[in-house]
């Protein structure tokens, strides 16, 4: 778990070495490699445009069959493949890189293109924010290219992959991913509490395991979620009534007993778990959970101090 907090030149390369790369899908590499090296070599709005320029034209607007799998052709495939590359190639970006902030500013530059709307079928996410694929009803929805994100969630869902293994490689990956993800929900691209119960449960919820590389992997995955996109999380608790899914899909891990959902109880909980655990991580870490379980209750005072001002 490295440091990177200089602009250092990234190793993108097993990107392309592991995924053979179709043909469009190299030049999609080639953007998002250039976007994230010293420099950069390409700025954030002239990436968006290159990417934007690069995807399908309407059916309408072309002669040819749309071949579904290529994703030269066929929107669907084409945003599964783009989303999928900046996924891969933001695991091998660390939280300190200036990589991860040119990326957010990608993807907002992107968001602010106005295009068309776009036609997804057989893909729809449930009121738990899980997803279903391939709906037998054929359920079409209607998502505004490029500031919907359309399929980014599901394909985001589909790399949750780390599992606990002490593997130092795949848990720098599993920290520069979520590093990624608290900066999309930080910066209010997508709304997704389900993605943030998962992730703070994971590491909040259950007894730590006994390796410590990896409750250490747990602290910092809390860390970049608090300093990233903490003071969202606050604002999206609530304690509105559940269903059943809901309840099922955001429960409660061993430790937390209390109500399902991203609550105030359970927000409470996770501040109280970091400072028990502050200790329980090495003494490299030890700081970085202290500083969490203090951003939080900064975020809560900003929050009173907020509502007094507007009362």
């Amino acid at each position: 778990m490295a440091s990177h907090a200089r602009d250092e030149k990234l190793d993108l390369e097993r990107v392309r070495a592991e995924e053979e790369l179709k043909p469009s899908e190299e030049k999609l590499f080639n953007i998002l490699h250039d976007l994230l090296q010293p420099g950069p070599i390409i700025e954030a709005a002239d990436a968006a445009a290159k990417i934007n320029n690069l995807f399908p034209l309407n059916e309408e607007d072309s002669e040819a069959p749309v071949d579904e799998n290529d994703p030269a052709a066929d929107p669907e495939a084409f945003l599964w493949s783009l989303w999928g590359l900046i996924i891969q190639v933001m695991r091998l970006v660390p939280p300190q890189h200036p990589g991860q902030i040119r990326m957010i500013s990608f993807l907002q530059a992107l968001g602010k293109i106005q295009t068309r709307t776009l036609d997804i079928w057989g893909v729809s996410e449930d009121l738990s924010g899980s997803w279903n694929f391939g709906s037998s009803q054929g359920q079409q929805s209607e998502q505004k290219l490029w500031s919907d994100f359309p399929i980014l969630r599901p394909c985001l869902r589909d790399h949750l992959e780390y599992i606990g293994e002490p593997d130092p490689d795949g848990i720098s990956e599993w920290i520069n991913q979520n590093s990624f993800m608290a900066r999309i929900v930080g910066q209010e691209l997508l709304s997704w509490d389900t993605l943030i119960i998962w992730m703070l449960r994971d590491a909040l919820e259950d007894d730590l395991p006994q390796e410590q590389i990896v409750r250490d992997c747990y602290i910092s995955v809390v860390s970049e979620w608090i300093t990233h996109a903490g003071q969202t999380i606050y604002r999206q608790l609530s304690d509105k009534e559940l269903s059943e899914q809901q309840k099922r899909v955001t429960r409660g891990g061993k430790l937390y007993h209390g109500k399902a959902g991203l609550c105030a109880e359970r927000w409470e909980f996770w501040k109280q778990r970091v400072g028990e655990i502050s200790t329980l991580v090495s003494t490299e870490l030890q700081p970085v959970a202290l500083d969490a379980a203090q951003r939080m209750g900064e975020i809560e005072e900003l929050a009173r101090i907020a509502e007094e001002m507007r009362g």
